[in-house]
């Protein structure tokens, strides 16, 4: 069966044939069976979606998006190191966390640059 012979097919059975209606008694009728209809033949919505919030993006004076640049050697380092003294002393706060980090990073460099001159010295 077609939508409008459902719809018409519905408003007949809403309409009392023994009772006379105005225009505007009818146009409630039919709008009544279309939205019956159509609700019967429209497929299933999914629940509602969570509206997903906006990110601001920082832009430059001309307004076109600045590009995040790629973590250096020092952020990854210090971001795997926090994450190694966190589990190794769950009860260390973030501050201590970071300096001990640094610290790490500050030794590890200093190694290489030792490495590095003994490395030239000996090849002279």
């Amino acid at each position: 069966m077609t939508s409008v012979s459902a719809i018409i097919s519905e408003f007949v059975s809403n309409v009392d044939t023994d009772k006379e209606y105005g225009l505007a008694e009818f146009k409630a009728i039919l709008s009544t069976a279309y939205k019956t209809v159509k609700a019967a033949n429209a497929p299933a919505k999914a629940s509602k979606t969570v509206k997903k919030e906006r990110v601001k993006r920082e832009r430059d004076a001309d307004g076109n998006i600045i590009k995040k640049r790629a973590p250096s050697a020092y952020n990854l380092f210090v971001k795997d190191k926090i994450a190694e003294i966190k589990k190794e002393n769950p009860d260390l706060n973030s501050k201590d966390a970071f300096k001990k980090a640094i610290e790490a990073w500050n030794k590890q460099k200093a190694d290489k640059e030792a490495e590095s001159v003994n490395e030239e010295e000996d090849n002279e």
